[in-house]
């Protein structure tokens, strides 16, 4: 028989099944400046990333992203939208219903670094719930960028698609976006409840008698 203290346990496992990543661009090394980002990378089994330079509307200009290797401060890899004026998109969405992403942390750099000005202003930077450009989440903008120091922001939000946009200088760049998938597992979790719970139900009754 397991021991009392495992159900509790057991019922925080059944309950969420969380699964960690990171989208470092650096791993897209070697390539040329102003290469687009593949279509969906950094996706996996729980998430689709997809990456599109946006209209001040938020119709999309591009169905892509570009990359460029250093200058953005000092990050290794940036990314930015397709052209100056347009916004950088890059959504991230639970691919089931019972799924939730939470966008943990992601760093923002401007370019390049030997600018007389030590920051670059980033006119729109936000993110918002998926397509819904009205529902914004978090609003960091307008923001100075630093030319020298990526800074890494942490929003910590949760929703079933998470995007952030960033403009509308492309000189503003982003890199190592770390999320979590957190899923409640069916048919899975309901087993593993019932039987924490009717663990939990036998200690007390042993208890009792």
């Amino acid at each position: 028989m397991l021991s009392k203290k495992i159900y509790p346990l057991i019922l925080i496992a059944a309950a969420f099944d969380s699964q960690a990543a990171i989208i470092n661009f650096d791993a897209l090394q070697p390539f040329n400046n102003y290469d687009p980002i593949l279509a969906g990378y950094g996706s996996t089994a729980d998430v689709t990333v997809s990456y599109s330079s946006l209209n001040l509307d938020g119709s999309v200009a591009y169905s892509d992203v570009l990359l460029w290797n250093g200058g953005y401060a000092d990050l290794n890899t940036a990314a930015f939208a397709h052209t100056s004026g347009l916004l950088l998109s890059i959504k991230l969405t639970a691919v089931n219903p019972n799924q939730s992403v939470t966008l943990n942390s992601f760093d923002v750099a401007a370019y390049p670094t030997g600018a007389v000005n030590s920051t670059l202003t980033a006119t729109d930077f936000r993110v918002v719930d998926g397509d819904d450009f009205s529902n914004i989440l978090v609003n960091y903008g307008p923001y100075e960028v630093s030319r020298f120091a990526a800074q890494t922001f942490s929003p910590n939000l949760t929703a079933r698609s998470l995007n952030i946009i960033l403009g509308t200088d492309w000189n503003n760049g982003i890199n190592n976006i770390n999320f979590t998938v957190t899923a409640v597992p069916l048919p899975g979790a309901v087993w593993l409840f019932g039987t924490a719970l009717a663990g939990l139900g036998l200690t007390r009754k042993t208890r009792k008698v």
